[in-house]
Order: structure tokens, then sequence, then C-alpha cells
């Protein structure tokens, strides 16, 4: 039988992903209530007064627009993309169609360093162009505090629970950047640390799952949180891979699986001031 073509591999990666969100979604609804997406910008902002979510993204696309969308909806387009600094100093070189249409966005009111803030994460239109990371104040002015592009790869998505609690003094942020495209599925979870007015990089868990005629590798990432000495927690980061081998007719599998666990942490670094990566 032959390998698969990269078609029925992309079509067999975006069911595990399909499969990987729901189990996402119910863990997040056990551990933690998410937020609803926001479809509608119109709709009023978790934040005091009566702004709107228009009125916040608008501090970050000043050329938002509404028009008329694909199904007849008026809709939120963004003309003339900013350019937004890349969350590791590289932005991703994709193409950006004009105008950007915004697809929904979600979010997370927490409370950083005593003070209430709102960390709202964009999705644009199949993930075009940008991913925008935001941090709001939580009071009735909502005023853009930073902003930064977590591309790095074709695909994105911040996806529930995506904000959790590293002290009284900061969040984590989890994105994940990749692609579906290639006999390979690249998976980079992005770790950035919000602060009371900053995001900045902690690091990435990347995960790089592959099939060929020869061998199956699948990779998954996962990140945990535990208390630590000092203002902010320690995080980890583990990959589990799974290596099956193949047989001539590409399917059958030879042997035994052979699984590994690999971990990386990160802890706070109180002379520097930022996270940095340590031996386990």
């Amino acid at each position: 039988m032959p390998a698969w073509s990269g078609c029925d591999e992309g079509h067999a990666i975006q069911l595990i992903r399909v499969a990987a969100l729901v189990l996402a979604v119910a863990l997040a609804a056990v551990s933690a209530a998410a937020e609803q997406p926001i479809y509608d910008l119109g709709t009023k902002a978790d934040v005091a007064g009566d702004k709107t979510w228009r009125a916040l993204v608008s501090q970050i696309f000043p050329n938002l627009t509404q028009e008329p969308g694909a199904n007849g909806r008026t809709q939120d387009f963004i003309h003339g993309t900013d350019k937004l600094r890349p969350i590791d100093g590289e932005p991703f070189g994709g193409d950006c169609s004009e105008p950007l249409r915004i697809e929904y966005l979600e979010y997370a009111r927490v409370e950083i360093a005593k003070q209430m803030r709102v960390i709202v994460g964009i999705t644009t239109d199949y993930d075009s162009c940008v991913g925008a990371l935001a941090l709001f104040e939580g009071g009735a002015e909502a005023k853009l505090l930073d902003v930064v592009d977590i591309k790095y790869d074709a695909n994105y998505a911040f996806g529930p629970d995506f904000v959790r609690s590293l002290g009284a003094n900061g969040q984590l942020v989890t994105a994940t950047s990749f692609h579906t495209t290639t006999s390979n599925s690249p998976d980079n979870s992005i770790l950035i640390l919000a602060t009371e007015d900053k995001l900045s990089l902690i690091g990435n868990v990347m995960a790089d799952s592959e099939k060929d005629c020869r061998r199956v590798v699948a990779e998954n990432g996962y990140i945990t949180i535990t208390p630590d000495y000092g203002p902010f927690d320690r995080i980890t980061g583990y990959i589990k891979s799974s290596v099956r081998h193949l047989a001539a007719d590409c399917q059958t599998q030879q042997g035994r699986e052979a699984v590994t666990i690999t971990r990386t942490d990160w802890r706070w670094d109180a002379a520097k001031k930022s996270y940095r990566k340590v031996t386990p």
C-alpha cells in the first residue's frame, strides 16, 4: 500500500487537532471557566464603563472599519495592517490579505499586582498575517498597555484557558503557532509573561509530529505550573514523543512503540527580572 499522500496526511492531522481541541475544551471546563469567544465587537467589553470591544481593538488597529462580509453581515476589517512588535523579534513572513477580517477575539479578565487587567487574543480570518495579543487596563479608560504579534507560522490559536496565574504579579499566556500543509506537523507553544504593563517572551515548547513510509512520530506538548520561591511560579514544559516503526507496506507496525518524555523548566531570575531556562 502506498504511503499517505500530503492530502491524506493533512486530513488526518486536522482530525487529530479537532480531537485535541475537544479534549482541551473538556479539560478547561473542569479546571477553569473559560470566557466564550467574542464574535460581535459591538458588544460591551468586560471593563468598567460602556466601552465596546471595538473601541478596545481600535487602539491596536486604528484603521479598523465595519464593512459587509462574505455572508452579508457587517463585520470588522483591518486596512493597511499595522506592524505589531513580534514576540520573538522575528516577524512571520506570510502573505497579508487586504482588507484583513477579524474573525473573533478571546479574553481573560485578571488581577496583576493588585490591578485589574484584560488580556485579549485576536484571531483573524484563516489566521492570516498577524496574531495580536494585547494587554489592557481593566478600568473605564481601558487603555492599551502593550501588544505583540505571536504568529510564528502559517496558523495560530489561543484556545480555552490560555491565561493562567503565575502568582500575584504575573500571568502566563499560552498561544500555539503551527501549520498542517506538509508531511510533518510542528506545534510551537509560545509562553508569554503578562506583568502589570508588559508582555514578554518566556520561551517555547516545540512538538513536531511526522509520518513517512518508515515510521510515525507523534509528539504532544503540555505545560504545568507549580509553586516556587520568589514572586513567580515555576513553569515546566513536557514533550511526550511516541515512535512507531512501519513495515514495507507503510502501515503495519513493527516492534514496540517507543515513548520518551522530555522536560524544560523555567524559573524566575530575580537578578535579571525575567524567567530563565534551568536544568530540571
